[in-house]
């Protein structure tokens, strides 16, 4: 399998500057947004590895509001601030609003492309194993009904879209992968997804199903293909439904 390039997003105004920062990245996957309202919205719909932001926009440092609003959403990948405008406090002020790391323009794009390897170097080797929700993320990413659910709750779809899932969606989507080919009793897949919480569940497990049902069907998946549900028992997995690094132990 062809190991998944990185991808960046780009925050850039400057359209020259956009344009030289696509050539000299092109060994990674590029987004570029030229305002920041896009690439808010292409932050909560997909999932990146890294940023770089260009703090100018109109003279100003409007790029801040930008990281501080990922940083409040919870999105954790590595940000690199990069400006040319001259306020002495700037580089303090990106970290303080949630950058990683800062660069003063003009820069060599080869201490860029150093910059960005280590981040994503040291993204990688972090424990990625966490809980959001009560459920176990995982580490690895893993495949349901030929859609690809990744750990930090983004599902993708055949048809080339993504979606924000929540952390009881992926593991309801966990344990029917792991189940593939077997019913799966509710009390079984409220046990392995609330925990410790299960006497909480009560119908929200069914809203659960139906809403990923709709999501599924939204992106052309036939949901009910793969999940059958089974009156008073639960739901009956589809003997392919799991790809590869499906189950339980992903």
């Amino acid at each position: 399998m062809t190991p998944r390039r990185s991808r960046l997003l780009l925050l850039v105004e400057n359209s020259d500057l956009g344009a030289i920062l696509q050539l000299a990245l092109r060994d990674y996957e590029l987004e570029w947004y030229p305002r920041s309202e896009p690439a808010c919205d292409a932050v909560r719909r997909r999932s990146f590895d890294l940023a770089i932001v260009d703090l100018g926009f109109g003279g100003r440092p409007n790029g801040l509001d930008a990281i501080r609003a990922w940083r409040s959403s919870g999105s954790q990948f590595p940000i690199i601030a990069i400006s040319e405008i001259p306020q002495q406090s700037l580089a303090v002020d990106s970290l303080d609003a949630g950058a990683d790391d800062f660069l003063r323009k003009p820069f060599h794009y080869a201490e860029l492309q150093v910059r960005i390897r280590k981040l994503l170097s040291r993204a990688a080797v972090r424990d990625p194993i966490h809980r959001a929700g009560g459920v176990l993320l995982g580490r690895e990413p893993f495949e349901f009904a030929g859609v690809r659910v990744m750990p930090d709750l983004v599902a993708r779809f055949p048809d080339g879209a993504e979606e924000r899932i929540r952390p009881k969606q992926l593991g309801i989507l966990k344990v029917f992968a792991g189940h593939a080919g077997r019913l799966v009793l509710k009390e079984e897949l409220v046990e392995e997804v609330w925990g410790s919480d299960a006497n909480k569940a009560g119908h929200s497990v069914n809203e659960y199903v139906s809403t990923l049902r709709r999501m599924f069907v939204h992106h052309g998946v036939d949901f009910n293909s793969w999940v059958a549900s089974e009156p008073k028992a639960g739901w009956r997995i589809g003997a392919g439904a799991a790809g590869p690094g499906g189950g339980l132990g992903a």
